[in-house]
């Protein structure tokens, strides 16, 4: 994975770190409120009696006790009514007044009525199974892949003032839960998992394995009379990834998907409009470097890195597979990411929920794009998306930027030189694997 270290190193990091401080990019709305489908919140006596590590706040020697939970959202503005183009916090346009005009009556609360009957029978069911493969034949039936990650909210939040970091919440219940869902049959192991399947879980894995990349480098709060900026934690990193250099494997392999998504929407991209309001400095500013970014080398040219993965192959019907099973595995597919959409529902830890669905729905858009026919790109991207899709890509550069910091900062601190650093092999030996193309087995199609 050389060419992609190289070109993040030397052109995208730094491209993606000044674009993602502009205000159309740091600028980004998502429910934060919805219900968690999956499990009930233990009541307060449960609450009580829960697991120390289940906390979501970081233990006393490593925060500052005059800091806010490290949990809670920093949305940047003074008061509630304030944002940042004036008005009230129900549009980012102007105020809108919190009493009704017309004087309306409240709707009156009504009585439950009498249960749907759900049945449906075998022969109505045969009927709606040719109407899902008519379905998942449409140029349409990608476009609402992200719709269980809802930005219909009109409260934004600035992601600048919320960073990545350790928080002290346990988040391992969730992560559960998600490799869960990623499950289209009974199989296990990823041998055994069709093309598909492969492909979304090495996604997650590799968001997973950005998110504790993250958290290492951001460790340690700046604490009064100890530190004054946040420091890392290369141990911590060491013992996630010494010994399982295939998440980084899947974090190199992620980034590769994210970068051919905006290879694909470049043409619309490139013209795309980034202001919010009347355009001003700023406004063309985000443009500027958007384009820069677009007209970067691994960008503009056919880097054998892409060759990592290949979206046509997915859903591919030419080796034989049926029309019924395509519909089917496209289905599963879309509702496998749906169903995962919804446990980030259930992370009570404000601020990595928050995380989690900005990187949910950048890799859900970039699948969107890579999947829905080229000339629908223009028309399929919402603003969340495309904020929450360079915001994805952002902090895998990151990540990937931090591998060799935390590496070097282990090392160090256990009193290897740099020799004894390089002869271990880490960590280019575990990324260089990333180069490897995620490709169909033989059997994915039997």
């Amino acid at each position: 994975m050389e060419a992609v270290e190289f070109a993040n190193s030397a052109q995208l990091h730094s491209i993606l770190d000044e674009l993602l401080n502009a205000p159309y990019f740091r600028l980004f709305k998502v429910n934060l409120d919805r219900e968690c489908r999956f499990w009930k919140k233990p009541e307060a006596k449960e609450e009580k009696e829960a697991e120390p590590e289940e906390s979501c706040s970081a233990p006393p020697e490593l925060s500052d006790p005059e800091a806010p939970p490290a949990c809670s959202l920093d949305t940047g503005f003074a008061s509630e009514g304030e944002m940042p183009w004036g008005g009230a916090a129900s549009s980012p346009f102007g105020g809108v007044s919190s009493s009704s005009p017309l004087g309306e009556p409240t709707i009156p609360w009504m009585p439950r009525n009498e249960e749907v009957d759900r049945t449906i029978s075998s022969k109505e069911d045969h009927l709606l199974q040719g109407a899902l493969e008519g379905d998942c034949s449409q140029p349409t039936f990608w476009l609402d892949m992200c719709n269980q990650i809802p930005t219909n909210v009109s409260e934004y939040v600035n992601l600048q003032l919320n960073p990545e970091r350790y928080t002290g919440y346990n988040g391992s219940h969730v992560w559960q839960a998600i490799y869960q869902e990623n499950c289209f049959s009974n199989q296990a192991g990823l041998e055994q998992m069709c093309y598909e399947e492969r492909v979304l879980y090495r996604m997650l894995s590799g968001m997973h394995a950005s998110i504790n990349i993250h958290i290492a480098a951001n460790f340690y709060p700046p604490k009064k009379g100890v530190r004054n900026v946040t420091e890392p934690n290369p141990d911590r990193f060491m013992r996630q990834f010494n010994a399982h250099p295939d998440r980084l494997k899947n974090l190199y392999f992620s980034y590769v998907v994210l970068l051919r998504a905006l290879h694909r929407a470049s043409p619309y991209l490139y013209t795309y409009p980034f202001q919010i309001g009347e355009a001003d400095e700023a406004d063309r500013r985000t443009t500027m470097l958007v384009q820069r970014l677009l007209d970067s080398h691994i960008l503009t040219s056919c880097e054998p890195v892409f060759e990592a993965f290949d979206e046509t192959l997915m859903f591919d019907a030419s080796d034989g597979a049926s029309q019924t099973h395509q519909a089917a595995l496209k289905s599963q597919f879309k509702g496998v990411f749906q169903n995962i959409s919804m446990v980030m529902d259930c992370i009570s830890c404000q601020k990595c929920k928050l995380h989690g669905k900005l990187q949910l729905l950048g890799m859900g858009t970039a699948l969107k794009i890579l999947l829905v026919p080229e000339q629908q790109i223009a028309t399929s991207l919402a603003r969340e998306e495309l904020v929450a899709l360079f915001n994805t890509l952002g902090k895998f550069s990151t990540a990937i930027s931090a591998v060799e910091d935390l590496s070097h900062a282990f090392w160090a601190k256990h009193g290897q030189d740099k020799d004894k650093e390089e002869s271990s092999g880490w960590p280019l030996d575990a990324a260089a694997s990333a180069s490897e193309a995620e490709k169909p087995a033989p059997s994915d199609r039997t």
